[in-house]
């Protein structure tokens, strides 16, 4: 009885983690391709102004700066003639309805700073130029306060400081920063004050790993989340009001930042204030799909009428997924979109559509370079109605079933777990499989062969542990070990994970004081951060919680 019953918890645990983990709905989308621009542009300034589409700047085939813009009117394309040329500068959109650009570089290739300044005005089609930055930029992020003054920082190649506009003719340079920084995002804070925080790199494409955040009022101060996730984002420049999800009226001032660890993991840290914090989220963000890894690249961008974020990964395969964040719910639920490959969308921030759907416009094709920019347009319906009407058509019964077997895998984890921490063991907990009969079919035959392996000769303290190791120790087929471990446990990696988490659990208790960096070794983990994320869906704490429970008990 009691071999039966820790088979049931460890299929009971697979589907907790399973629930926890793994669990994100995919939704296919069918982008539809808006009419090309007429020039190819890359760097350039993206929004939408009077609802009308609009591009303006950047660099276009040969990596050539050029002074056009366009809007979109009609079905079609119309070609503005810009005052200056502005690739990677500055574009913010100005709260009366008017488009400040600014700096850019000043030759082809992405040579030297410029230092020219104009307006956009949407109502007329017109751009002026009116004066001139206090110094030459590029790579520059811009932000407007409510009261109409807008400040800017970020640089390449070239000493970088904050700098203000107040309407007039010139920015002035408000003062010093403590780090260099290319491509920073700029936040409010409430009191009027605008944080600097580092992207990528700094003003020479070194990798920033200081976390130190510069502030046009406020002294620097170091952000103690930003030690461990680093804000990213490659290839644009971010337009931080994007990511606004406080309330102006209240005053509240409050962003969304995409960060990541040294694994590779993506999370988003919610920014208010300058108070840093991870937003929680009912499943790990995916890095990979049924079709392979996800690679995101682009910051988040809100729908604040709908209170959802976005960002935009593709995988090796030029197709394109966007994850939708849920932020008002805590925690944040998560749906991830996706499309068929797309060759002509790479490496542009999107825009939000006054319907709430995302639009990009240029940015290099697939396997392309800064040099061979593209035209297409493309728009990803991602709106409410859409996203709605698809999620009700997906069905609804494997939801159903698995929360159901949540329920029953709880219940029974919850009783296996009373009885086994009753009388704590110091050796590795029997589950020996009982002989096989001729009565018992072939696959749960096979089942018990595979756990009496795992009992025996503990397969699983190997990091680098394959089905197929387990198919040549059995001398059976491929597909029928992973045929039988999916009917029994969804995956592989699951099964061997809960053996994996018993044996950590029995050497924390055989060897108080012993390093969990030593712990993940031993019990066949790969790393550290793969064991405790591990330890915690199935255990529900951390290892480092549960060994202080136990000693608890103990004494």
């Amino acid at each position: 009885m009691k071999r039966q019953q820790l088979i049931l918890g460890l299929m009971m645990t697979v589907l907790t983690v399973l629930a926890q983990t793994d669990t994100i709905p995919m939704i296919k989308i069918v982008p539809q391709r808006l009419p090309d621009l007429n020039i190819p542009r890359f760097c350039h300034g993206t929004f939408f102004a009077d609802g009308e589409l609009t591009v303006t700047g950047g660099h276009t085939s040969s990596f050539v700066p050029t002074p056009t813009a366009e809007f979109l009117k009609d079905g079609q394309w119309q070609v503005l003639q810009m005052a200056y040329t502005h690739d990677d500068g500055l574009c913010v959109p100005l709260r009366n309805g008017k488009v400040l650009l600014a700096g850019g570089y000043e030759k082809n290739l992405g040579v030297g700073q410029t230092i020219e300044a104009e307006l956009y005005d949407p109502a007329t089609h017109t751009f002026e130029g009116f004066g001139c930055l206090d110094r030459r930029r590029t790579q520059v992020s811009g932000i407007e306060l409510p009261n109409g003054q807008v400040v800017a920082a970020g640089n390449w190649y070239h000493p970088d400081a904050i700098e203000t506009y107040d309407g007039g003719m010139y920015f002035e340079t408000a003062r010093d920063v403590s780090l260099h920084r290319s491509r920073p995002y700029l936040f409010r804070t409430s009191d009027g004050d605008v944080m600097v925080i580092s992207g990528c790199w700094d003003n020479y494409g070194k990798p920033i790993t200081s976390n130190i955040v510069d502030r046009l009022k406020g002294e620097p101060f170091r952000v103690s989340l930003l030690e461990t996730w680093k804000p990213y984002l490659f290839g644009h420049t971010p337009r931080s009001d994007d990511s606004f999800i406080g309330d102006e009226e209240k005053g509240d001032c409050a962003y969304l930042l995409p960060v990541k660890d040294s694994t590779g993991q993506v999370a988003i840290a919610e920014v208010r204030d300058t108070v840093f914090s991870l937003l929680p989220t009912t499943v790990h963000i995916p890095m990979k799909s049924r079709f392979g890894g996800i690679s995101y690249y682009t910051p988040v961008v809100v729908d604040r009428q709908s209170q959802r974020g976005y960002i935009i990964g593709c995988d090796t395969l030029c197709r394109k997924y966007i994850l939708c964040i849920e932020y008002a719910q805590q925690p944040a639920p998560l749906t991830l979109y996706y499309t068929d490959p797309l060759t002509d969308a790479d490496g542009c921030i999107p825009v939000l559509s006054p319907e709430g759907h995302l639009v990009t416009t240029g940015g290099i094709a697939h396997g392309g370079t800064w040099f061979t920019p593209t035209a297409a347009v493309w728009l990803f319906p991602v709106g409410n109605r859409i996203a709605t009407t698809e999620a009700m058509d997906s069905p609804i019964w494997p939801w159903i079933l698995i929360a159901g077997l949540i329920v029953l895998a709880l219940l029974a984890y919850l009783i296996i777990y009373k009885r086994r921490h009753q009388t704590p063991e110091d050796t590795i907990p029997e589950v020996t499989a009982p002989e096989p009969t001729p009565e018992t079919p072939r696959d749960e035959q096979l089942m018990q062969r595979i756990i009496r392996l795992m009992e025996e000769q503990r397969p699983y303290l190997d990091s680098d542990l394959k089905q197929a190791d387990v198919a040549t120790a059995l001398s059976v087929r491929l597909d029928e070990v992973s045929r039988c471990i999916n009917s029994y446990a969804f995956n592989f990696s699951q099964f061997v994970n809960g053996y994996r988490i018993e044996y950590a659990k029995q050497l924390i208790l055989r060897k108080p004081g012993i390093k969990m960096t030593q712990v993940a070794i031993e019990s066949g983990f790969s790393n550290e951060t793969t064991f405790f994320r591990t330890f915690k869906n199935i255990v529900g704490m951390t290892p480092s919680e549960w060994a202080s429970q136990k000693t608890t008990y103990k004494s």
